[in-house]
């Protein structure tokens, strides 16, 4: 209970914070395919993790040139560590604060590039996720649609969960790949 209200608490500093971003108007035709630099954040359960990541990477499979950053909270391999130009950023619980923020040292990290593309696999709004895409200043961020999550996300997914996990991340990746 203490912790959802620090999240509440974290959610309105960032919404806050992020107040005054407006982003500006794009076509979105072509972002997926026409990406050079892309930042993937995958869910955060293992085993979506890594269904997510084996769509992905078959969806990403025909563009040698991107360079792909993927933000994993697990120890274990991703299937996108073996595209060619990827970089795996492992984010551990201590590089979240207590209000389900990320610190500045994993912001660091992660944002040592510029981003095309910024997608956040997560089904569910997770706070830390949304941050880090919003944080990242692509110019197309892609998340699931909720609601109260505008400021994080300009490309927003709405669609009925397929009930099997490997069908509704289907789903996601073939909705992102039609761009």
């Amino acid at each position: 209970m203490i912790q959802r209200a620090f999240t509440y608490l974290g959610y309105k500093y960032a919404r806050f914070q992020f107040r005054k971003d407006v982003d500006e108007v794009l076509p979105f035709t072509d972002f997926f395919r026409n990406a050079r630099s892309m930042l993937v954040i995958l869910p955060v359960g293992y085993e979506d993790a890594m269904i997510a990541g084996s769509l992905l990477r078959d969806a990403l499979r025909g563009n040698p040139l991107l360079r792909v950053t993927v933000v994993h909270n697990s120890t274990r391999e991703t299937p996108l560590g073996d595209l060619p130009r990827s970089e795996v950023v492992r984010m551990n619980p201590d590089d979240l604060t207590r209000f389900s923020l990320p610190r500045k040292p994993l912001l660091q990290r992660l944002l040592q590039r510029q981003f095309d593309v910024a997608i956040d696999l997560n089904l569910d709004f997770i706070l830390h996720t949304a941050y880090i895409c919003k944080a990242s200043r692509a110019k197309v961020r892609v998340g699931r649609s909720h609601e109260g999550i505008d400021c994080f996300y300009n490309v927003q997914l709405n669609f009925v969960d397929a009930g099997q996990p490997q069908a509704t991340y289907r789903k996601f990746i073939e909705s992102i790949a039609m761009f």
